[in-house]
């Protein structure tokens, strides 16, 4: 549905976003192999996460809703006729972590998605979960993707891009087929899937690496520091790891609450949002509202079924350019679109680099953001792997078009708040996949 849009005068509010959507994904996934019943509190009603449950129900697992509420059973013994095919819709969480769970049973499973999700590389999950022992059918590493599990073998990888989605699938496949799996990474991920693993289940470790002081090869009277492993995170899953089950009491979803905490930024008002997770490997985007010039406030700090959560409140401020590249993209992969946004009301040029994956996501992001920046007048230049945009006095309203993609319909709905002049979104109904409250909450806050 085409929506309109205006300028608002004033931003403030305190609100309540849906749960996070990474940790549902989770408990909806992880009740397929656990070995007692699952309670989903504050589960999302999202699209992508209601994909998850109905891939849950298709293995076995007895779904029971109340309110936000899910009870989660467990089938028992995971098996199903030869050929059945699991539609993953626009969901790749649901596709990535349920082929690890796939790969790991014995189970001969098809799974198909969307022209988004058939559009996406699932090549990260075939190679490795290949060399565990599981047999993949495919077409050049695309959906429809055809998985006939196995039991795997004890198997140790170092992930050669970030990607919480193919530790995870890893993880869930050691799971499923009780075999150990240890896992390196370079740069920190998501880490639910740990997080969950410790606290309704057993078996697993994970530990970041430190630099430590060493002589100085140079001047033994000094000091410098050095990573005494070849890696900066591990993770490792016993071979007798199991999800026991039990209750998971979901926050809310800290990359929904970002487009809150943009309109505060640029509209210079404060927004407070309350039980928003804090996950630290989730929590760049709060560290780049800090970088360009916003006061961040957080109160009621607390740990809930292994995961931080709090009160976030953001005041906006004249907002300042930032490079983003390294390890700083890879903790604002899901906000770049908004970065971009509040850019183009920043003084001066920001540089955002090494977001070249963003161009197989829901949508090639690179270009939609750099097409709708050029409908309001803002001066944006597409680099090989990422946008230098130039930010602007004023910026005018304009025809945005959503490219099927949530995080583009939403962070230019933020962006239409301050424009001179109306705007529109051609088709805002994407939303649903990960937040059909937004337009609701947005209304909250102006």
């Amino acid at each position: 549905m085409n929506r309109k849009l205006k300028r608002v005068r004033k931003i403030k509010g305190t609100i309540r976003v849906p749960g996070d959507k990474s940790i549902a994904h989770r408990a909806a996934l992880f009740s397929i192999i656990s070995k007692n019943p699952i309670e989903a509190i504050n589960y999302p009603n999202g699209a992508d996460c209601q994909t998850s449950l109905k891939a849950a129900e298709a293995l076995g697992v007895n779904v029971q809703k109340s309110g936000r509420n899910v009870t989660l059973t467990p089938p028992g013994n995971l098996t199903t006729a030869e050929g059945k095919t699991i539609n993953c819709g626009n969901s790749g969480t649901t596709a990535r972590l349920l082929a690890g769970i796939i790969a790991g049973s014995n189970l001969e499973v098809t799974m198909t998605g969307d022209k988004s999700l058939s559009a996406r590389p699932m090549k990260r999950i075939i190679d490795p979960l290949t060399q565990m022992g599981a047999e993949f059918f495919s077409q050049n590493g695309f959906l429809p993707l055809r998985i006939r599990g196995k039991k795997l073998l004890p198997f140790e990888y170092k992930l050669p891009v970030p990607s919480a989605q193919v530790k995870s699938a890893l993880l869930l496949a050691g799971l499923a087929s009780q075999c150990s799996v240890t896992i390196h990474e370079d740069s920190f991920t998501r880490d639910h899937t740990e997080r969950m693993i410790a606290d309704i289940g057993q078996g697993i470790e994970y530990r970041r690496v430190n630099p430590v002081p060493v002589d100085d090869p140079v001047d033994p009277r000094k000091k410098r520091m050095q990573m005494p492993e070849s890696f900066k995170y591990e993770v490792k899953l016993s071979a007798q790891a199991k999800i026991n089950g039990g209750t998971v009491d979901i926050p809310g979803d800290l990359s929904t609450a970002s487009f809150f905490m943009a309109a505060a930024a640029i509209g210079k008002g404060t927004v407070s949002i309350e039980n928003v997770g804090l996950n630290p490997t989730r929590t760049g985007f709060i560290e780049h509202l800090k970088a360009i010039g916003c006061q961040v406030e957080i109160t009621d700090k607390k740990v809930v079924s292994n995961e931080p959560r709090g009160t976030v409140a953001v005041t906006g401020a004249p907002l300042k350019a930032r490079k983003i590249s390294g390890e700083t993209t890879v903790a604002l992969i899901d906000e770049i679109p908004l970065a971009a946004v509040m850019a183009a009301f920043a003084e001066g040029t920001t540089i955002i680099r090494d977001v070249a994956e963003l161009r197989v996501k829901e949508s090639n992001r690179l270009e939609a953001i750099h097409h709708n920046l050029k409908l309001s007048g803002a001066k944006s230049a597409l680099l090989n792997d990422g946008l230098a945009i130039e930010g602007q006095p004023e910026l005018s309203g304009a025809d945005f078009r959503s490219f099927d993609d949530h995080r583009i319909v939403m962070a230019f709905s933020v962006a239409s708040l301050f424009l001179a002049g109306p705007s529109s979104i051609d088709d805002d109904s994407s939303v649903a996949i990960s937040c059909p409250e937004f337009y609701e909450l947005l209304g909250q806050i102006t």
